[in-house]
């Protein structure tokens, strides 16, 4: 086999296509996933590129050829050429590195719940009107680790979304990552109350966000006799969080809390 890096223009990506013949059926999520890659710049050259066999035809990259022209801009990429007929069989069959594998490799701890905390800053920051769940909510790994290092501080909130979810069955990493949320936009203030109180539950007299929160959060987890317990939403328990501390910070009295799907995610108050 033979490779070298090519500039592969969306003409030319064309042209490549134009030679597949063996391939498996285009994923479209896939081709938009790389799409956007592209357009945010993230696209580098690695070793995973396209492969054409000894007969000229594509054996692999048909996802990466489509997204170049779907993004409309030439990216470059390794090029494989005379790769042995029948090879295809034992092409990228290898599973997809996902953001905590990246993470893990990064030695990071809590890959898993981490990679999810991240996720989840990263949609509120920038779909807090939008669904959270489905393609369109995809986060790409390079968005995830340049996410952590903007908010390194996410680590010190793994162990709290652990914490409440213990205590209210609230999802581990919507948990941490609202806890950290709530943190970092009151800077220097003492939260250690609302947490005390979400987390301990004593003491609370009716009315107060934190009781009502805790209440709610039980209702998701308790399943009654005869009843399905329903799906919980990462995005739902962020919101329903969020009110309930909103409610606390400006000293406001919580009667009922509720979460309508197409309600856009609240900013977090400051208090008082």
């Amino acid at each position: 086999m033979r490779s070298r890096v090519q500039t592969i223009t969306p003409a030319r990506a064309a042209e490549y296509l134009a030679r597949n013949t063996a391939n498996r059926p285009l994923a479209r999520r896939t081709v938009r996933e790389f799409a956007e890659a592209m357009r945010r710049g993230e696209w580098r050259v690695t070793h995973q590129g396209i492969a054409f066999d000894t007969e000229g035809a594509l054996v692999d990259g048909q996802h990466r050829l489509a997204a170049v022209v779907e993004a409309d801009l030439p990216v470059e990429m390794t090029v494989f050429t005379e790769v042995p007929v029948g090879a295809f069989d034992v092409l990228d069959t290898g599973r997809r590195r996902n953001a905590a594998d990246v993470l893990a490799i990064e030695g990071e701890k809590s890959a898993v719940m981490l990679a999810a905390m991240v996720r989840t800053v990263w949609l509120y920051e920038h779909r807090p009107e939008l669904t959270w769940s489905g393609g369109d909510a995809a986060v790409s790994n390079h968005q995830i680790v340049t996410t952590l290092e903007q908010h390194p501080k996410l680590r010190d909130y793994v162990t709290v979304g652990e914490q409440i979810a213990a205590a209210t069955g609230m999802i581990k990493s919507a948990a941490g990552a609202a806890s950290y949320l709530v943190s970092q936009a009151t800077g220097r203030r003492d939260l250690s109350p609302w947490f005390d109180g979400i987390i301990e539950g004593t003491g609370l007299a009716k009315g107060d966000p934190r009781l009502l929160f805790r209440r709610v959060m039980f209702s998701h987890t308790r399943k009654q006799a005869g009843q399905v317990l329903r799906r919980r939403e990462t995005r739902e328990h962020v919101t329903l969080y969020l009110k309930a501390f909103n409610a606390w910070a400006t000293g406001t009295t919580l009667t009922q809390l509720r979460y309508t799907p197409r309600e856009p995610v609240p900013p977090v108050a400051t208090g008082r």
